[in-house]
């Protein structure tokens, strides 16, 4: 949906650090670009945000060397608190040389400096949080935000005393919602007749999830499903070479992949990590899935997330300490060979997706900034 405003704005998002919150704020900003606002995206100097800024050829992005919080004693605090000055007097003079009406916060230290500006500057501030539980990042970052975005309903109450919280949905990177005439399938090399059983280990990886799939392999190949493998960078030798010992299990490992989209298309259940994201975009392709979540995430915060998924029939959630390779079995026995199940949960999975979350964004920012 367009926004009815004639007047075209610039909107600063500051969304670098972690892929949680890069892909979410590149999608805002898909959307605003193209509705001919301006946009200006504010990103880390990490390698994975120098990664997707190169793939969006058509927005603007602009690296500050933003530093990650120490401890209050850390010796490191003292070039922290002199790179945060650097960082929020220069998001100052950018937003007012860009004549800036918006700062959106995407989550995490990095928006700090330019919501900070944001309200010296006297501009509309925003902060997302996508987790269902807000971290401390963010929770300091609504001090500075006019109004808190929330990616889960039961985020909202973290920050009721705020005055002004709405829920969004988590927006999903805008490759993933290009629909594809590509045979997902032939990609990967699987069979289209059979269950297909996707294992990804998210951002921060999942060695432990990894091991546990590979103890578990002889049991697939007996359920006659197929597995598509994203093992991460780490992992990839030791997982390619478990699922060497067993060629006879239809099968697709790989170290990445750059077509997600294709790869939730092929699934009928996914074990993964619960980082919020990655849970958007289970829930807008409607895959059931076994959550197992990072266990050192900050405030535990992918087992409040993978709670919201599992309460609603769209998943089953075991930490890290339960799984074993017989359980892991299981549960996915009970759920790919029995299609009354699978199906009850990609019905649940469905309701949770914020298909149009680009959008709203958009919207409340142009009618309110």
């Amino acid at each position: 949906m367009k926004s009815k405003s004639k007047k075209s704005i610039h909107v600063l998002i500051a969304c670098g650090g972690t892929g949680g919150h890069l892909f979410p704020g590149i999608a805002v900003g898909e959307v605003l670009s193209a509705r001919g606002h301006q946009v200006t995206l504010l990103i880390s100097e990490k390698k994975i945000d120098s990664i997707a800024a190169s793939g969006h050829k058509d927005l603007h992005f602009e690296k500050m060397p933003f530093l990650a919080m120490p401890k209050p004693w850390s010796p490191k605090m003292i070039s922290f608190l002199a790179g945060l000055w650097k960082g929020m007097s220069k998001c100052r003079k950018m937003i007012r040389e860009k004549d800036v009406s918006v700062v959106l916060g995407m989550g995490g230290f990095t928006s700090f400096a330019p919501l900070f500006a944001g309200k010296k500057e006297k501009r509309r501030t925003f902060i997302h949080e996508s987790n269902a539980i807000p971290g401390k990042a963010n929770k300091l970052n609504a001090r500075y935000a006019d109004t808190v975005l929330c990616g889960l309903d039961a985020c909202e109450e973290f920050f009721a005393p705020h005055s002004d919280v709405r829920v969004v949905g988590t927006p999903v990177r805008s490759s993933m919602r290009t629909a594809s005439k590509e045979d997902p399938w032939e990609f990967f090399k699987l069979d289209k007749t059979k269950k297909t059983l996707l294992i990804m280990g998210g951002s921060q990886g999942a060695r432990g999830v990894n091991r546990v799939v590979g103890m578990a392999l002889e049991q697939f190949e007996r359920m006659g499903i197929q597995v598509l493998h994203i093992a991460g960078p780490t992992d990839y030798e030791e997982v390619r070479d478990v699922y060497a010992k067993n060629p006879t299990l239809p099968q697709h490992v790989a170290a990445f992949c750059h077509r997600m989209d294709l790869a939730y298309r092929v699934a009928d259940l996914a074990i993964a990590r619960s980082g919020a994201s990655s849970m958007s975009e289970l829930a807008y392709f409607g895959v059931p899935s076994l959550l197992v979540p990072y266990p050192f995430a900050a405030d535990d915060h992918q087992t409040r997330n993978a709670e919201v998924f599992s309460k609603a029939g769209a998943a089953r959630l075991l930490t890290e300490k339960e799984l074993n390779a017989d359980i892991l079995a299981d549960v996915v026995r009970e759920i790919l060979l029995n299609p009354k199940k699978t199906d009850e949960m990609k019905r649940a999975v469905s309701k949770l997706a914020v298909r149009n979350s680009a959008e709203k964004i958009a919207d409340l920012i142009v009618k309110e900034g």
